[in-house]
């Protein structure tokens, strides 16, 4: 629960800036295409990127990530209890419930409205008489009093257009036939779902509806190739005092009008790219800030400490730090040194002689120490050092711990020679 709430803040708040970064440098600008691309890609980018994960030499923590090179023991949970533990789970429980149906509650509204839509649109298509237009899609009479409106490859026109003359009719057509040929009723289902699935965020219905906006542009932009801007703006005016009609299709008259005509006075511009590329520095941002991980041992694959390295393999000397040793210690040998029983018996050596301290119980403190020794050519433990560290009394358990299991290693060789090896070993307490 804890990991899926921090994936939805990340996504969240990755959304939120794309969002900003779209309305602060990019809605006013004239290059459609790339804005359609940025604005279908925004959510997307939001939800993967915290998927992501840094390799370990780009963490900011250099001594960490360095030192958690050396071989890795499982990690070692240690629990306490909390006195109010039942009822805290009980009341946390109880507040995961309802927000579960509260969510599922809003997705399936926002569904049932979609399909109400596509339901409306569907008998709209079979009341319309067919019209035969030498298009590249079908087009159809509308008998009620909708707007004209376009989805999928159909083209639905208004009864209030027999009031235009030939030329304004042709106008509506055409505006109506690029939404047909750029595909923006994919657009829209796509975003109709995402808005089922994210109902929650705002910045999805502001991004929503900013793409609208762009499909209006590109289908003005379309028309004005072929017709004169100053008829074709004196018709857009004049024909933004009809109703709205089905939301989930692309109308030729939304109340974004105003932005339309600001927009069809740019025709005839050339793009910019500058702020477009601006898109780059700001995924590098974003990609840094949500998929950077902490180096903590949770995040190393546990390494067996039976495993050798091929004999093309270099040795990996460990990271270098002020030692009573005169060899550096390495990572990987041919042998790995052994605790006294195997692995199995070292996880149930530190499971019964790990305590939490009492006092760290009490503050409620909880979270991962991460320690690392070198076991010497003679078996003894050197080095033993806190990497991460939580609080005081903890870190000093872990280090007690630790230090208890002195001579009770086998060392580690090479070309038969024993030799020192660093290993971390990751603690972590927990309350409960």
């Amino acid at each position: 629960m804890e990991e899926l709430l921090n994936y939805a803040i990340k996504a969240g708040i990755g959304l939120l800036v794309l969002y900003l970064f779209y309305y602060a440098l990019l809605r006013r600008q004239n290059n459609f295409a790339f804005n359609r691309a940025y604005l279908l890609a925004a959510p997307l980018v939001a939800l993967f990127l915290p998927l992501l994960s840094w390799p370990a030499i780009l963490a900011p923590d250099t001594l960490v990530s360095q030192t958690l090179q050396a071989v890795q023991l499982s990690e070692v949970v240690v629990t306490a209890y909390r006195p109010e533990a039942a009822a805290a789970t009980g009341a946390a429980s109880s507040l995961s419930t309802i927000l579960t149906i509260l969510y599922f509650t809003g997705l399936v509204l926002i569904l049932t409205k979609l399909g109400r839509q596509l339901w409306q649109i569907r008998q709209l298509k079979a009341a319309s008489t067919p019209v035969l237009v030498e298009v590249p899609a079908e087009v159809f009479q509308l008998q009620s009093h909708y707007p004209a409106f376009a989805f999928g490859n159909s083209i639905f026109l208004s009864r209030q257009q027999e009031q235009l003359n030939r030329q304004e009719q042709e106008q509506v057509l055409a505006h109506e036939l690029a939404h047909v040929e750029l595909g923006h009723t994919w657009d829209v289902l796509f975003y109709e779902i995402l808005s089922a699935i994210l109902w929650f965020h705002p910045a999805i219905w502001l991004i929503k509806e900013e793409l609208r906006d762009v499909h209006e542009y590109q289908a003005d932009a379309a028309v004005v190739k072929e017709h004169q801007t100053q008829k074709y703006t004196s018709l857009l005016s004049r024909e933004a005092l009809l109703s709205m009609g089905l939301p989930v299709g692309s109308h030729f008259t939304k109340p974004q009008v105003l932005k339309r005509l600001h927009m069809l006075q740019r025709q005839g511009q050339k793009p910019g790219w500058l702020r477009p590329l601006l898109t780059l520095p700001l995924l590098a941002g974003l990609a840094f800030i949500l998929a950077r991980q902490q180096v903590t041992a949770e995040k190393q694959s546990i390494t067996t400490t039976t495993q050798a390295p091929s004999p093309t393999e270099a040795l990996v000397p460990a990271l270098e730090s002020p030692s009573s040793t005169k060899e550096k210690p390495y990572t990987f040998v041919e042998q790995m040194p052994t605790f006294e029983g195997g692995e199995t018996e070292l996880m149930k050596f530190l499971g019964k002689n790990v305590r939490y301290p009492k006092q760290a119980q009490q503050a409620g403190t909880e979270g991962l120490v991460v320690l690392s020794f070198v076991v010497e050519d003679d078996g003894s433990l050197h080095e033993i050092q806190v990497l991460k560290g939580v609080e005081p009394s903890i870190d000093a358990e872990a280090m007690r711990v630790v230090e208890m299991m002195d001579g009770k290693w086998s060392p580690g060789t090479q070309n038969g020679k024993p030799v020192p090896v660093r290993y971390t070993l990751p603690v972590r307490f927990a309350m409960k």
